[in-house]
């Protein structure tokens, strides 16, 4: 076999696995979008207290979890058919946690669903809803950062994430005062206040997930483990 067969055997390889690449990206792309979908319509329930719309999220986080053991199935096929190193490795390893990270976002969709299920009809007026409301639209400004800084190696923007996240805890703090304060005046709100609270951390936790996606993308960027939180 010649030197130019050589090169083109090399060539049709790293062809192959720029494809098994791109696939897994649009994979991860979907499933970010799936997630930040269920995130909206579970605090959508919350709002309306709607148990048919709970039912509703709490089913489709089997589609996510589907999509997240078919994007590692395509990580452990490309990883054993071939043979990628160095950053191309790198990619594929860091591709596994971020869908990992994602499956555990679309968890936190599910509880909070499941506390929308717990409440009564009561007013949420003086539970925090404003703040959950932030909250939720900061998790998926979070979400859509960091998930654009991989698409796009940007390390910066990925670092950006970590600056997002001091002001999703900020957000909590403050949600649990305002709860605390309003169930010790008003035991009848305790019930709606306690799903509430979990409802800010769950959405808190999705701050996390999200800053530990970056982590990610600044592992396979820079090859360096870095710790945002």
């Amino acid at each position: 076999m010649g030197i130019s067969d050589d090169t083109d055997i090399q060539g049709h390889s790293m062809h192959i696995l720029d494809a098994k690449k791109a696939q897994i990206e649009a994979s991860l792309k979907l499933l970010a979008e799936e997630v930040g979908t269920a995130i909206e319509q579970a605090v959508q329930c919350l709002i309306h207290r709607d148990l048919a719309e709970c039912d509703a999220v709490i089913r489709a986080d089997e589609l996510i979890d589907d999509r997240r053991r078919m994007i590692e199935q395509d990580c452990l096929v490309t990883i054993a058919s071939q043979q990628p190193v160095a950053h191309d490795l790198r990619d594929i390893f860091a591709a596994t946690h971020i869908a990992s990270e994602l499956e555990r976002l679309g968890d936190y969709a599910c509880d909070i669903a499941a506390c929308a299920k717990r409440m009564d009809t009561g007013a949420l007026d003086g539970l925090g809803l404003d703040n959950i409301l932030d909250m939720t639209r900061l998790s998926r400004e979070m979400l859509a950062t960091v998930m654009r800084a991989d698409a796009d190696n940007d390390v910066q923007l990925a670092r950006q994430v970590a600056g997002m996240d001091d002001a999703m805890d900020a957000l909590l703090k403050e949600t649990i005062d305002q709860l605390l304060t309003a169930m010790h005046h008003a035991p009848e709100l305790v019930r709606n206040g306690s799903s509430m609270m979990w409802v800010a951390h769950h959405l808190e936790r999705c701050g996390d997930r999200a800053t530990n996606i970056a982590e990610q993308v600044v592992f396979r960027l820079e090859n360096v483990v870095a710790n945002l939180g």
